[in-house]
C-alpha cells in the first residue's frame, strides 16, 4: 500500500510539474503581456507613436496603395448598406 501511495504522490508532483512547465508557462507570458499592454507607461508610448504616425501619414501624397483604397472603398459601401437597411427594419 505504500508503494501504491508514494507512486500516486510522484505522478501528481510529476504532473504538476508537467502543467507548470508548460501549461502554466504559456499563460503567464499570456498574462505578461497583457500587464505590459496595459500599463499607462505603454499606452502612454503607443499615443506618442500613433500620433507621429498619423502625421507623417499626412504629409505624403498617397496614404493608400490601389488595393488597399479598393477594400476600404469595398468596406465602407457595405458598412454604408448594412446602415441603411437597419433604418429601413426600424420604420
Amino acid at each position: 500500500m505504500k508503494i501504491f501511495v508514494y507512486k500516486v504522490v510522484f505522478l501528481m508532483f510529476s504532473l504538476f510539474l508537467l502543467f507548470n512547465f508548460t501549461i502554466g508557462y504559456q499563460v503567464r507570458k499570456i498574462e505578461d503581456k497583457i500587464l505590459n499592454i496595459s500599463s499607462k507607461n505603454k499606452i502612454e508610448e503607443f499615443k506618442v507613436k500613433l500620433k507621429k504616425e498619423i502625421k507623417s501619414g499626412l504629409k505624403k501624397e498617397n496614404i493608400f496603395k490601389d488595393d488597399e483604397k479598393e477594400l476600404i472603398r469595398d468596406l465602407l459601401q457595405k458598412i454604408i448598406l448594412e446602415l441603411e437597411l437597419e433604418k429601413i427594419k426600424d420604420k
